[in-house]
């Protein structure tokens, strides 16, 4: 590098290097009343969680395991431990289908709304958090910005329509996280800390205790530093209640389901994803992922957060409670990162309990770079930018979203649901062969899978029988020996080739023999 372009940088990181002034202005900033902090941040989380809810519907990812695990809870009455309609037991902790099925029985059926509302609310409450957490340790200013950041970014705006852990996760991850932090710097005991982990262990297994607690290698970085800093307080009855909570719904569990808990939640979930043992995934080989997957779930605040990341490395606040807890979200966040970048199993929406120290970071950064701005100017700019994403999430649910594959799948199931209620009424007990589960779910049912062989004798029997069907050829082949006459109902799409059909062995009201088009109810 040239010896001009050297002082050029130096000249650049010195300017950088007045924030640690500007820190103690921004802190010292008078805030606004607690309604205009919170409330702009709580109803805009409202309004893009109404507009991802009106647009068009995609329930062909998770939406088959959530729907299915809810409706066993609230139809079947398996609380403690669901089943998917294939028979597989669930793969996670119910904290998450808890949520739903309580949703789902005030409703009296299943819905959007219902299957979406616990990543949601857990989405509006990280971003209160944040906003709590950045007013008391960095300025009223970066608590409102990390606040608009969190939901204003892909992975805030992912969480509000998807039936995952991840975006639960990321809730009781952050509680647990400040909760640690005030344990850590006052001393005054752990239990909240305990119950967050709690929370975040029933929502997602031990990795909520890993991610809550990681950004407590701050200690040690304070220490190495030649900061004072000790850990004190009494983890017992913390460690008591994380017990009884997380031991005792896995206790009645396995009284429930023996073996298969085990197999299912410690084998191909917690051991598999880490190892990738059996699941044909390697330690160590998607190293960079997650930080790619950061990158894009952050965007376009992640520049922020790295010259954020940068300043917390190099040029550490003066202050001592802004140092440690710059720091504490800075062990958060790497430690995290560094774990899931060993572990095999990679997807990119893991690191969505990671997002919320690099929002907090980003956002203290923003507002030095708007330190200047009057409160109604930041508030007219937040509100401008806001309104441009809000726009843009409205085209995109409901209108770039409407040429989808799996949305014109789900309509298609819907358009069958709604012939099937009508003909045949509600929760009428169909016989379903591989067919995709969002067909369920207009339904409202969750009846098991059954083998085609089963279907194809059921056809063939004495008794009247109503099919929905995926592979109606491969289901054809077995009726080839004394072949029932059979009658469609619906089928979707019109044309070869078809995705399900819904056929049976007595006729429908004016219903063709199949090979017809559709027929009308």
């Amino acid at each position: 590098m040239s010896p001009m372009k050297m002082k050029n940088v130096r000249e650049f990181f010195a300017r950088l290097g007045v924030w640690r002034n500007a820190a103690a202005e921004m802190r010292s900033d008078v805030a606004p009343a607690s309604w205009r902090l919170y409330g702009p941040v709580a109803a805009l989380g409202v309004a893009i969680f109404a507009i991802a809810l009106s647009g068009y519907p995609n329930l062909v990812d998770n939406e088959r395991r959530i729907g299915a695990y809810v409706l066993d809870a609230v139809q079947h009455g398996h609380w403690i431990m669901q089943y998917d309609v294939s028979g597989a037991v669930a793969s996670k902790p119910p904290l998450l289908t808890w949520i739903a099925a309580l949703s789902t029985a005030a409703f009296g059926e299943i819905n959007r709304f219902s299957i979406y509302l616990p990543s949601a609310l857990a989405t509006i409450g990280v971003a209160l958090l944040l906003v709590g957490a950045g007013k008391n340790h960095f300025g009223w200013r970066t608590g409102f910005l990390a606040g608009l950041i969190y939901l204003l970014c892909p992975a805030g705006a992912r969480q509000f329509v998807t039936a995952r852990y991840d975006g639960l996760l990321a809730l009781p991850v952050t509680l647990a996280a400040f909760a640690a932090y005030r344990a850590w710097t006052t001393g005054r005991g752990w239990t909240w800390f305990w119950l967050a982990g709690a929370l975040g262990t029933m929502a997602k297994g031990p990795i909520a205790l890993l991610l809550g607690g990681a950004g407590l290698l701050a200690h040690f970085w304070e220490r190495r530093a030649r900061h004072e800093s000790k850990m004190r307080g009494s983890h017992w009855l913390g460690l008591a209640l994380f017990v009884a909570i997380c031991g005792g719904w896995f206790f009645f569990a396995y009284q429930s389901i023996g073996q298969p808990l085990l197999d299912k939640l410690l084998g191909r979930e917690l051991a598999a994803h880490a190892t990738g043992s059996g699941r044909g995934e390697v330690m160590f080989l998607g190293f960079y992922e997650p930080t790619l997957a950061f990158l894009s779930n952050l965007a376009p605040w992640c520049a922020l957060a790295l010259v954020a990341f940068w300043r917390v490395w190099k040029r550490p606040s003066e202050n001592p409670d802004e140092r440690r807890f710059e720091r504490f979200l800075f062990c958060w966040f790497f430690a995290g990162l560094v774990l899931f970048s060993i572990a095999a199993h990679q997807r990119g929406r893991l690191v969505f309990p990671l997002i919320p120290a690099a929002a907090l970071l980003a956002a203290r950064e923003l507002a030095w770079w708007l330190r200047g701005w009057s409160t109604a100017r930041l508030y007219k700019a937040a509100g401008v930018f806001a309104a441009v994403v809000l726009a843009f999430l409205f085209l995109y649910h409901h209108v770039l979203q409407g040429h989808s594959t799996r949305v014109q799948e789900t309509l298609g199931m819907r358009g069958i649901a709604a012939k099937v209620r009508g003909t045949l009424g509600e929760q009428f007990p169909l016989v379903h062969v591989k067919t995709p589960f969002a067909l369920q779910f207009w339904l409202n049912t969750a009846h098991r899978l059954v083998k085609p062989e089963r279907a194809a004798a059921l056809l063939q029997g004495a008794e009247p029988v109503v099919v929905a069907v995926a592979d109606f050829p491969d289901l054809e082949n077995l009726l080839s020996t004394n072949r029932p006459v059979l009658y469609e109902l619906a089928r979707w799409p019109a044309e070869e080739p078809t995705l399900v059909r819904v056929i049976s062995n007595r006729p429908f009201t004016n219903a063709p023999a199949v090979g017809a088009k559709n027929s009308t109810p």
